[in-house]
This record gives structure tokens, sequence and C-alpha cells, in this order.
């Protein structure tokens, strides 16, 4: 290929329509031979035994490598004394702990396919996730148990304690079977769930092959910068989450290097003096707590080893980066972009100078940074199929080797999600509108998809209008985001009253879905009005809505009832 087809900075191929990843791949994200667990626990011998791979900063308490893998195998054969076998699903229900990489570990190392869920999650949400995945046996705390209970599993479906299930693990070997070779290029082993516009969540397969070609990139990504070997990673987004399942549970474990979990409810004082008792040097994050954190700099920066703070879930509004950067001149502050859709992690900023345009991009957005060792690009026009040249905005779409499997029981999502071409790999089409600057970084413009980002939270507007329809006072509802300084959007809701339901108030609304759906899908504000904008299809018109929102959300936030706005569609 001849280098007047190629854009070599934007690594932009043109006879093939390809962006490719400036990093040299990763060897062993091609391995398709072995399972995660295998490949992990090999890792592990270089390193020091008992170096600390996670600590818990609530406790004091710490798992060292040799104690992860003991735990890890020990818990796997303890397990299997429960009857699971290779190919059930565990349902893991529980916060961020010491034992959460363990136990993922110990499911994986059985064979069985790991489904991680937010506690946040109602019973009947939970009730949902689990008649899709049906799993063997639900790992759970026991604060949480009964919602669990009350969930009402497959009438086969165990519901084990942890504290339990590890106060007995000494009284087993450690399990050996994990060792062989398992074909992980094909062997299920995540099952994540990802929300989707028409509400229903998603269970995305991922194989043993995609969670070590995430792991060995990460590793290229991290371990190319200067001074990792004293590298302290800093943990408090969850676990449970694509994001920070593959950042500690597959990346840092693998790399040797120490995560420090700091457990409950987000304070922003509370992690500087986690960070500054722990030396704590690089820190993942979502956008509300980089506004957090630079509240609150001034007290903390003389304790701090911090070098750079990584933020993902949600697009860093530009003046929360302005003032972070004033707080904290010495460390780096970074965007990366994945999905759980691939496993994880697929874009990286180099510098704090990444995120400045060049003059040459079509619009000022900040950088997500480049591709990662793992994964190709393309950009597509959304209309003509063509793929496009840097600067020009169409849908992103990925491949490599950390790409889903597809849907579980979801042939149709699958298929359009998936998209074949010649090669052997196929297409994910992501759904967010991006370009490819001329120096190769992606820039997210907007999102093709119609999911609401509050804080590092989806939210599926058509699940909370599902949940509207059922309200005995309302004709019609609609959901469109609104945007929010500190949660980056909310959920705003445009409700029609019934007619018998005129005096139906703003609390009445918020107070009906408030019970029936996790916390972070709760509605913020509502607004009346008189019809909802739909096109002769029936689909919304979400756009108008959001037009429309602009001009009178601002107004309405405070009001028990609020005025009933009328809403005319126009040309948008």
């Amino acid at each position: 290929m001849g280098t007047e087809t190629t854009h070599l900075t934007a690594g932009y191929c043109a006879t093939t329509g390809t962006y490719r990843s400036r990093h040299s791949p990763a060897t062993e994200a091609t391995a398709t031979d072995t399972s995660f667990p295998s490949y992990l626990f090999s890792r592990l011998r270089a390193f020091p035994p008992d170096r600390p791979a996670f600590v818990d900063t609530s406790t004091g308490a710490s798992l060292s490598f040799a104690g992860l893998r003991a735990l890890s195998l020990k818990a796997a054969s303890a397990l299997a004394a429960l009857g699971l076998r290779r190919g059930h699903v565990v349902l893991l229900v529980a916060p961020n702990s010491l034992h959460f990489p363990a136990l993922s570990l110990a499911v994986l190392a059985v064979g069985a396919v790991l489904s991680a869920a937010n506690p946040l999650l109602t019973s009947d949400e939970l009730a949902g996730q689990a008649q899709d995945s049906e799993p063997f046996l639900a790992l759970t705390t026991a604060d949480l148990a009964p919602k669990l209970r009350k969930a009402q599993m497959t009438t086969t479906t165990l519901v084990v304690l942890i504290d339990e299930l590890l106060a007995g693990v000494d009284g087993h070997d450690e399990w050996a079977a994990c060792a062989s070779s398992d074909d992980g290029d094909h062997q299920a082993a995540l099952l994540f769930y990802s929300s989707g516009t028409t509400g229903r969540s998603k269970g995305v397969v991922c194989t043993h092959g995609n969670a070590v070609a995430m792991a060995a990139s990460l590793e290229r990504l991290w371990r190319r910068r200067d001074n990792v070997e004293d590298d302290v990673y800093g943990c408090v987004v969850p676990m449970f989450h694509m994001f920070g399942f593959s950042a500690f549970v597959l990346g840092t474990a693998a790399m040797g290097a120490t995560t420090v979990l700091v457990p409950g409810r987000f304070s922003a004082d509370k992690l500087m003096a986690a960070m500054a008792d722990y030396g704590v040097t690089r820190l993942l994050v979502v956008p509300p707590m980089v506004a957090s954190l630079a509240k609150v700099a001034a007290a903390w920066i003389p304790r701090l080893r911090l070098r750079e703070v990584v933020s993902s879930g949600a697009p860093l509004l530009r003046h929360h980066v302005a003032r972070f950067r004033s707080c904290f001149p010495r460390v780096s502050l970074g965007q990366c972009y994945g999905l759980t859709e691939t496993t994880g992690i697929v874009t990286m900023c180099d510098l704090p100078s990444d995120h400045d345009n060049d003059g040459s991009s079509p619009s000022s957005s900040l950088s997500i940074g480049r591709l990662a060792p793992c994964v190709e690009a393309r950009i597509v026009d959304v209309e003509s199929g063509e793929a496009l040249p840097p600067n020009r905005a169409g849908e992103l779409w990925l491949r490599g080797a950390s790409v889903m499997q597809g849907y579980l029981r979801n042939e149709d999502a699958t298929v359009a999600a998936l998209v074949s071409d010649a090669a052997v790999q196929r297409w994910l089409r992501t759904g967010d509108l991006c370009y490819v600057d001329s120096r190769g970084f992606l820039h997210v413009v907007d999102r093709l998809k119609e999911l609401i980002k509050y804080k590092a939270y989806q939210v599926a507007p058509a699940e909370l209008e599902d949940v509207l329809a059922a309200h005995p006072g309302i004709r019609d509802a609609a959901v469109a985001p609104y945007p929010d300084d500190e949660a980056g959007e909310i959920p705003v809701a445009c409700v029609v009253r019934k007619p018998e339901s005129h005096h139906l108030q703003t609390q009445d609304v918020l107070s009906f879905v408030q019970h029936k759906v996790a916390p972070y899908k709760m509605i913020r504000k509502v607004v009346f009005v008189d019809s909802i904008p739909r096109s002769p299809s029936g689909k919304i018109l979400r756009a108008h809505l959001k037009s429309f929102l602009r001009t009178v959300a601002g107004e309405v936030q405070g009001q028990s009832a609020g005025p009933t706005y009328t809403l005319r569609r126009s040309k948008i």
C-alpha cells in the first residue's frame, strides 16, 4: 500500500477506509487458545507474590497477588462443589470490594459465565436480567439477598451469600482445570448488560479471547508512560460496569499494579484522603467526579502523588477541564472511550494537549484520544454508507479482538450491531456520531442512540416512557435529556394529562416513577404539555423535545404543578 493512499498522521488508509492504531498490536491480543484466568495467573509469576493487588481503604485490608490467585482458585473449587459447571451463568450482585475480582476470576476459572449487576437495580429490574440470563446461582451480600429473593429468579437459581462462600474456601483445594486450553476466542466469559434505545437491556456476550485482548491492550496503553513501575491505581468507579471491570479486574491485575479501592458513597474529600494515604498515582473517574475534585483540591495537593486522571462514561465539559487544570497543574487529565460491546476501553488520550483542537477539525469538541492497540475504526456516512476520511463526521464503527461475540438470544439486535464485510471479523456499529481529526484523535460529536447519559449511567428514555404509560392519569409521555452541570444530562419527562387528571402534579409523577426504577434512572423534572411531537409513523421527535426543553425547563423548575405548554411540531 503506497503512502499516497494513507493519511499517516491520522492512521487512515483511503484504500480500505480504515483507521488503524498507532500502537503496535499486542501479541496477546490475538491469543485464542487460553482462558483469561490462565492468562492472568501465568503473568502473576513475574510479580512479587507479596505485592498488594487490591487494597480496601475502608478497612485497611489488602490482598496480595499470591493471595488473589489462591483465593480465586479455592473459590472456584467451592463454586464447583455447589454444582457450577462450564457454561453456567453466575449473577454477581455486589458493590466494589476486596473480593469482587477474586470471585469474578473464580467464576471464569470454572468455565462459567460472569454476569454482574448494579446493586441499585430494583427487584423487578434484577428479575428481568435473571429471566434473560438464567443464572445457575447468584452471588450477593447479606443486605442485598432479600432483594434477589424478591426478584423471584428461576426456581433452580441458588442464592449464595459471599461471606458464607468465602468462610469455607480454606476447606477446598485450588481449582486446577483452568490451566488447560479453553478455546478462549469462542468460549463465553462475560455477560454484562447494555441499555438499548428500545428500553430493553441486552445481554452482551464477551469471550475469554475478548478479555485477554482487552487486558493486553490496556497494558500496552498504560505501560508506555514514564515511571509506571510504582504506579498505584485508584478505583472509585463500579466494577459491576464494564469500565471498572475492564480497568481493574482485567487491566491492572494483569499488569501487576496495585489497585486502591475507595468503596461506598463517593466523597471528594474521602477520595483525596485515600489517594494521599496510599500514594495513588493514576485515577479513573467519571465526569462529575472531575468537577468535585477541583472544588477540594487546594487542601490536598501538597500530599498527593497523583500524576494522571482518566475520565470515561460521558464527555467532559470544557469548563470542568479548565477548572481541573488550573487546580491540578501537574496532573494530566485525559478522556477514554469504551463500550460494554468492546469489553472496555478502546481509545485513550496521550497528553493534556491531546484534548486541544488543532484548528483543522470541524468542531471544537474535546478529543477522546487515539485508538487502542486492539481495534481498528471506520467513520461511516449515515446516509450513503461511505467510509469517510479525517475531519468528516459519521457513525463510528469498530473492529478488533475485544469486540463482543453478540447479544444473548437476540439475533436481530446482533445482526443490526455487527456488520460483516470481506474480513473475518465483523464491524461493530457504535451508534455514536464521531470524526477523526488530522492527527488521529477521535472526537464524539453526538449520539445517534437516544440514551441519556446521567453521570456515568446510561438511561433509556423508552424504559421510562413505559413506566409513565402505566400511570392512570397520563395520556401520553416522552422523555428527553436536559443538560446539567453536575450530572451531564438528566431525564426530563414531557407529560400529557388525561382530561380528568388536571390535578396531576409534578410530585405525583416523580413519586410514581421513583418506586419503579433504580435511583439513577429517576426522572428529575416534569414538564406538562398538550401533545407529544411525533412523526407520521408515531416515532417521538426527540430533537424537537430537546429544543423545546431548552426554552422552558429553567422556568418550570421548582413548580409543584406547572403550566401546560403548547408544544407544536416545527421543522427540525
